[in-house]
């Protein structure tokens, strides 16, 4: 764990290099932040977050109660977004407001997620050297999962920072204290304590963090005395009665350190001024009810809907979301430990405080992931905040690598190689990083099979491509998640449990619904049609746009070729005329030019009144314009002769190529007699005409 040597210009460039990872970490997550609303996001946070500004700005402070995560840093943060929107007023008229919005209240936590990627160099120099501080900022700056969720206006990302930066800090306070001075240094333990009480404002499973660092304060303290105790003997009884005498110290800085994490706690949280006990109870109540069952809407791991993916969960989840590059590092620095392990090299090895932190570290993505682990209701975000941990280990094993190459410039080189592939990576993935998966296991396209996938990402393009539809207008959107879909179309969006309750145009199908096998059989009715698009993103299949059925007064279930099915028919008579409404179901894209001919012939196969034109009407675009899962039903007015005799008339139809004049095969309804109407003609109705 090699560090820079002493030099005048040191501070200088770990500044500057502090700097650089900074611009690293902001470009990516401030970049576009108006692109698309995660469900959270568009049915929780955006609200919370105006309510809680409103009740600050009105000293409100019992309404600063807006859930019990209790999400407060997220707010704060959002509140300053909402403050910069007002003073700046741009709003861009090609972006919906809702989204400007948010971009708003997202930018103060990405600007923050960046400038804690800067500070935690500096602490990752002290703690761990210069090489795995190099290495550990880069892929933290450029880990596509941390960056697609230091865009949103949530919780995971807040918590993953307040939590991380506490550990380094606790860290740092014990790091390099010989035994014959302060146990550890108060400012920087102070700083921890402050974090931890922000982790706590944040989310509830921050008090994940309190009995960790209790034992690592605990572990610290112990470490720190080694040198002296090496010198005594027995070695065990020394250790054993220096353990004891530490638990003293240990206790009384732990206790400092949460205090002022209460304190923060207390002064961050309005409502805990005037109405503690309801805070604290929905606080409780939020940890228990919430995140002590199984997500309500259901789960989805390797194939199948299950309320609880069990401990294969977490880990799988880290692989897939790691980059190339991380994976290595974490492989080789697994190799690596159990090498130090077989050969006990840690009680000898003169840099033991860096491997002290990186064991710390262990321990943390261990204890976090274990508890995660034992609650039923799981998402890839809930371990978030051992990311920076498992970064940490992944630097530390790819630094390893790197000393074994005797050459610098050849160290130099590779290095540069592998940030530049991470730069690649988040250039293509830009802006949508929740989409990544690592390549090596097969990407977004096998993730598919495997995770729950989407939280409202693609909505935007499911927008982009309704808008384009002519017939948009023509009634509602359904979608499962409408809010994330209703600032991108200018028509309303109503639940998908609204089909059959009302007339509607399209239906999106999201993934996400049906991986939790989310009433099947209703989306086994939207799926009866072609999906006019898929919205495909990085392999992805997020959504299928389905243009829904027609009303019809008659069903029929007639097909007409490959391309063409008539579901049904609405016939409307008056005594000048039949209007024959026929509800198209486009198969499949039509390979030509097509007429549908509408015969009205008497008794003895006369025709006594007839249409040719498009299937869609005589202004419709030709069929072989027509796409695979339209649905179409336009009116056909057949105009009745002036001295039609009283009697039963046949209506009868049939389609046919334009450049050939030859008929599409009937296969279904109720064909008319060929010797009246001719071959692949469909008989609609018998009419008692006039």
């Amino acid at each position: 764990m090699d560090r820079l040597p002493p030099s005048p210009n040191h501070r200088a460039s770990l500044a500057l290099l502090a700097l650089v990872f900074l611009g690293l970490a902001l470009l990516p997550r401030t970049l576009g932040l108006a692109d698309f609303l995660t469900t959270d996001e568009a049915y929780h946070w955006i609200d919370r977050t105006t309510r809680f500004s409103t009740a600050i700005a009105g000293h409100a402070w019992a309404d600063t109660l807006q859930t019990g995560h209790p999400g407060v840093t997220t707010m704060w943060l959002g509140s300053i977004g909402l403050a910069l929107e007002q003073a700046v007023v741009s709003r861009d008229p090609h972006i919906p407001a809702l989204v400007t919005q948010l971009a708003w209240l997202r930018l103060p936590m990405a600007i923050i997620h960046a400038l804690v990627v800067a500070l935690a160099f500096l602490l990752l120099h002290r703690l761990f050297g210069h090489m795995i501080a190099l290495i550990a900022s880069g892929l933290w700056a450029t880990a596509p999962y941390l960056i697609a969720h230091g865009r949103l206006l949530h919780l995971d990302a807040n918590l993953t920072d307040c939590v991380m930066l506490s550990i380094l800090l606790l860290l740092a306070a014990f790091t390099q204290r010989p035994a014959t001075t302060r146990p550890a240094h108060v400012g920087y333990l102070s700083a921890s304590g402050v974090c931890a009480g922000l982790a706590l404002l944040t989310k509830g499973p921050a008090l994940i963090l309190l009995p960790f660092a209790g034992l690592a304060i605990l572990a610290m303290v112990f470490h720190n005395q080694q040198p002296a105790l090496v010198r005594s003997q027995p070695l065990l009884r020394s250790r054993a009665i220096a353990f004891m005498r530490c638990i003293p110290q240990a206790v009384l800085l732990y206790c400092g350190w949460l205090t002022i994490a209460a304190l923060v706690v207390i002064a961050l949280w309005p409502a805990l001024w005037v109405t503690p006990g309801l805070a604290l109870e929905r606080y409780i109540g939020e940890i228990t009810s919430n995140g002590g069952r199984p997500n309500g809407d259901g789960q989805f791991f390797f194939g199948r809907a299950d309320a609880d993916p069990g401990p294969l969960f977490y880990p799988v989840a880290d692989l897939f979301r790691s980059t190339p590059a991380m994976l290595l590092g974490l492989i080789a620095g697994t190799v690596v430990g159990l090498k130090w392990l077989i050969q006990r090299r840690w009680t000898r090895d003169p840099r033991s405080p860096a491997v002290r932190n990186l064991l710390i570290m262990l321990v943390f993505v261990c204890f976090w992931t274990l508890v995660m682990t034992l609650g039923p209701k799981k998402f890839d975000r809930y371990i978030l905040p051992t990311w920076p941990a498992l970064i940490i280990l992944a630097a530390a094993g790819l630094a390893s690598i790197l000393a074994h190459i005797p050459r610098r410039w050849l160290r130099t080189t590779i290095l540069g190689l592998g940030f530049a592939s991470e730069l690649l990576i988040v250039a293509w993935y830009q802006p949508y990083y929740l989409s990544y998966y690592n390549p090596l296991l097969g990407g977004g396209r096998v993730a598919q099979q495997v995770f729950l996938i989407g939280w409202g990402e693609g909505m935007d393009q499911v927008g982009a491509y309704l808008r384009e539809r002519p017939d948009l207008s023509y009634g509602p959107v359904l979608s499962a998640l409408g809010a994330t879909l209703q600032p991108f179309v200018p028509v309303d969006v109503r639940d998908v449990e609204d089909f059959g309750r009302l007339p509607a145009n399209y239906a999106v199908v999201y993934r996400e619904s049906l991986q939790r096998a989310a009433n099947p059989a209703l989306y086994a009715q939207l799926q009866t049609t072609i999906p006019l698009h898929t919205i495909t993103i990085h392999g992805i299949e997020y959504a299928w746009i389905y243009q829904l059925p027609r009303p019809f007064a008659q069903p029929i279930d007639a097909s007409f070729g490959e391309a063409l099915r008539l579901r049904g028919v609405t016939i409307e008579q008056t005594a000048e005329r039949v209007t024959i409404t026929p509800a198209w179901d486009v198969r499949a894209k039509p390979a030509s030019a097509y007429n549908l001919f509408v015969h009205l012939l008497n008794a003895q196969g006369a025709r006594v009144a007839e249409l040719n034109l498009s299937p869609g009407g005589g202004s419709a675009p030709s069929t072989n314009n027509w796409q695979a899962g339209q649905q179409i039903a336009v009116p056909l007015p057949l105009d009745l002769p002036p001295n039609l005799a009283p009697g039963q008339y046949q209506l009868v139809i049939g389609v046919y190529d334009i450049a050939t004049g030859a008929r599409l095969p009937l296969t279904g309804g109720t064909p008319a007699n060929p010797a009246l109407a001719g071959d692949n003609a469909l008989l609609v109705a018998t009419l008692n005409l006039p």
